[in-house]
């Protein structure tokens, strides 16, 4: 049945005002909808309504700014915006627990909000990630509710830091459609896109996100054990990484970097579920198993080097740059640099800290002393450890810097630093190469 002529005069409503629906909810006004941005928190709408974001990225706020200024964007707690919408985006950032294993509660809040208020013409698309199956059963809930089966999974593509041109330019968009008859709807919503649709069915394209969060999680896993014998033969890992992505069968693009593994959250997430639908089906996981398994260890490696240097973090000072999730974001949350901090500071040690993106002291971290320049944060340090990736730290001046540190170590994490002279005096490691 064909409803619609035009997708450009419908309105769209996304749900779940965080970094996910907040990233949707711009990037479809960019296309030139007109956005109900929704979420049922009245204090978090009262704040985006004054231009306060919940979260950073780089380039949202303006975006958002634009199309409020506009009118093709606007914010409400009202669920009185479902029946006048053409399209129900679930955007929900989707939370973990301490084991990665993915929580649904929001999101069957949220279906089951949505669900009774539906027109029976509109569609609903599941951005969200969710377990392989999620779909299926928000398909028999709309049935139970006399609904059309009109339901697309389309698997958030959302990088952090990048998310933006992530959804503006992806390389594909996977599409899981509840019945063929909706696949033109989708291709309108999506006409501005320079993209490929992969159509599929709802369960391959929630399997989809599942299966390419685990490969990249299993190309992480892969170069930190090859990072480690390289460090131990007298290889070098930059050097060996290099050759692989110059292979026509690998890509320049793949995650295969000497590093310190991957933090959870996601990831992990992707992992966990793919484990838990083998369990369920009886199926033994292996090799999701030893990823995981190789990642924990991996993210052993500060502590463990920082040891092989001094032979004790007793009473040593350690000042880490870097501390959000990844360069390019302010998140903390599943922080890989938190994960690792908090390993070396059960001891007695001194931890100072520097990112360009926090500012003042982490209450659930007090702790670490979160400075406000690099120079503070490592003075009378015994070591830097260069933990996230940002810019700025390329061209600070090492040689100065050295000169307020006890002694002058770097252990470069992310091997940020690879190729710059920082004079002679300086003592230091990168990941995968030998330094015997």
């Amino acid at each position: 049945m064909q409803y619609w002529l035009n997708m450009m005069d419908k309105k769209i409503c996304v749900t779940g005002m965080w970094h996910l629906g907040l990233v949707t909810a711009a990037c479809l006004s960019k296309l030139g909808f007109s956005i109900t941005c929704l979420d049922f928190d009245n204090d978090l709408i009262g704040k985006l309504r004054r231009g306060i974001l919940p979260i950073y990225e780089p380039g949202l706020k303006e975006m958002i700014d634009e199309s409020v200024s506009t009118g093709s964007l606007s914010f409400t707690s009202s669920s009185a915006v479902i029946p006048e919408s053409d399209v129900v985006y679930i955007a929900y950032d989707t939370p973990v627990d301490k084991d990665d294993i993915l929580d649904l509660s929001v999101i069957d809040k949220a279906i089951s909000t949505v669900i009774p208020l539906l027109r029976i013409d509109s569609l609903i698309v599941i951005s969200s990630q969710v377990p392989v199956g999620t779909s299926d059963n928000i398909v028999k809930k709309l049935r139970d509710h006399g609904k059309p089966n009109q339901l697309c999974c389309i698997p958030e593509n959302l990088r952090l830091g990048d998310a933006i041109r992530c959804f503006l330019k992806p390389d594909r968009i996977v599409v899981g459609l509840s019945d063929s008859s909706i696949k033109g709807r989708v291709e309108e919503i999506f006409s501005g896109i320079k993209a490929k649709c992969l159509f599929m069915s709802l369960k391959s394209a929630e399997m989809s996100k599942h299966a390419l969060n685990s490969y990249l999680g299993t190309m992480i896993s892969f170069s930190g054990e090859i990072s480690n014998l390289c460090e131990r033969v007298g290889a070098n890992a930059i050097d060996v990484m290099h050759a692989l992505k110059e292979e026509s069968r690998v890509s320049a693009s793949a995650p295969i970097n000497p590093g310190l593994g991957f933090g959870g959250g996601t990831l992990a997430r992707d992992i966990q579920g793919l484990r838990l639908i083998g369990k369920k089906a009886g199926l033994r996981t292996c090799l999701l198993d030893a990823v995981l398994e190789v990642n924990k260890e991996r993210m052993k490696y500060v502590a463990d080097k920082l040891l092989s240097i001094f032979g004790t973090l007793d009473g040593r000072k350690i000042a880490f740059f870097g501390l959000t999730y990844k360069a390019g974001t302010d998140t903390l949350r599943r922080s890989l640099a938190l994960q690792i901090i908090e390993q070396i500071a059960q001891g007695n040690v001194s931890i100072a800290a520097y990112d360009p993106a926090i500012k003042g002291q982490i209450p659930e971290h007090g702790y670490i002393s979160v400075a406000a320049t690099a120079e503070e944060a490592a003075k009378d340090s015994d070591a830097i450890v260069i933990t996230t990736d940002w810019d700025e730290f390329k061209s600070l001046d090492y040689a100065a810097i050295a000169k307020f540190m006890k002694t002058p170590v770097i252990l470069d994490a992310k091997n940020l630093l690879t190729g710059i002279n920082m004079g002679k005096n300086i003592k230091y490691y990168g990941v995968g190469v030998s330094h015997v």
